[in-house]
């Protein structure tokens, strides 16, 4: 039986710790991405927001930034990761799985960003699993076909609720372009400033890069990549060379790998959040939260409860 690493224990270079392990693994697939002409902002293949199997919730900030980075270094031409605890627990059911050879699970660390997330469709990373705070994913693509395909089977509703989350979201993009509230929307003029910001990291302008993963996600996010395709022609180019850049100037400056992978996460992260504003109704996801917690009331109101050994309504 496979062992699939589940926490932090196994791939810990030179005594890091895991935020340092995190950030140096997504530093290192990009600076390959960034050489190699294969960052994901341009990846036709990765056309969906990553999302766990088990769960089928959305892996959201610097987890998703991540995952993709390593996804497209890797040739992945999927956005569906599962933890390894998981998949050492379906072995008992499906039989043995087996993953390809050199492959190396994402290292992801539950991450507390309120302003983007919501409990019904975005990931805690200690919600599955091993409840671990700290834990690998595997992408689908990286186990052997006939584990692949075990593994499908049993979690497809991963796309069905992916449908339901990428109309939703093309129909408040929509409304939200037809309204033309860009001048008026307080949240909206805020995150273009933090985007604005964090693109400035050790005196590098990341503005491309950030644009672009952002355009990169709101495509996915509302299921139109031709979105991104069009937009992205022109700055493809200087996307490159920014990227090229940077990783020089971390080299240069003897920056290491996983200060640059914050610096990295911290300008990407503004292009998430910016991508999640945009497909909020208004330009406002404080209302989502609002409505999301509503709904969460009111289900708890009329659930039933227990007195006395007997249930009550």
């Amino acid at each position: 039986m496979t062992d699939f690493y589940a926490d932090f224990n196994g791939f810990q270079k030179g005594g890091l710790s895991a935020e340092q392990y995190f950030y140096t693994q997504t530093y290192e697939a990009f600076k390959a991405n960034a050489e190699n002409n294969t960052l994901p902002f341009f990846n036709k293949d990765l056309n969906k927001i990553p999302r766990e199997l088990s769960t089928g919730k959305i892996i959201n900030n610097e987890n998703a930034i991540a995952l993709e980075q390593i996804a497209s270094r890797n040739g992945y031409k999927s956005n569906l990761w599962i933890y390894g605890d998981e998949l050492n627990k379906l072995q008992k059911e499906v039989g043995d799985l087996y993953f390809k050879k050199g492959t190396m699970p994402v290292l992801c660390l539950t991450k507390y960003f309120g302003s983007t997330h919501l409990n019904e469709q975005d990931l805690y990373i200690s919600e599955g699993g091993s409840k671990s705070k700290e834990q690998y994913l595997y992408n689908v693509d990286s186990l052997t076909d006939r584990s692949r395909e075990k593994i499908l089977k049993y979690y497809e509703k991963a796309n069905a609720v992916d449908k339901v989350y990428t109309s939703e979201n093309y129909k408040a993009f929509q409304t939200n372009i037809r309204l033309n509230q860009n001048d008026n929307s307080a949240s909206l003029k805020r995150i273009k400033e933090k985007v604005i910001e964090a693109s400035n990291q050790n005196g590098m302008n990341l503005a491309f890069v950030t644009n672009c993963h952002y355009l990169h996600n709101l495509s996915n996010s509302i299921g139109k990549p031709e979105l991104a395709e069009i937009k992205t022609a022109n700055q493809k180019e200087r996307c490159y060379q920014s990227a090229n850049a940077f990783c020089e100037k971390a080299y240069k400056s003897r920056i290491s790998s996983h200060k640059a992978g914050l610096m990295l996460c911290t300008a990407l992260n503004a292009g998430i959040e910016f991508q999640r504003i945009s497909v909020a109704k208004g330009y406002n996801l404080e209302n989502a939260k609002k409505i999301e917690e509503l709904k969460v009331a009111e289900a708890n109101r009329t659930r039933p409860y227990q007195r006395g050994g007997c249930w009550s309504y």
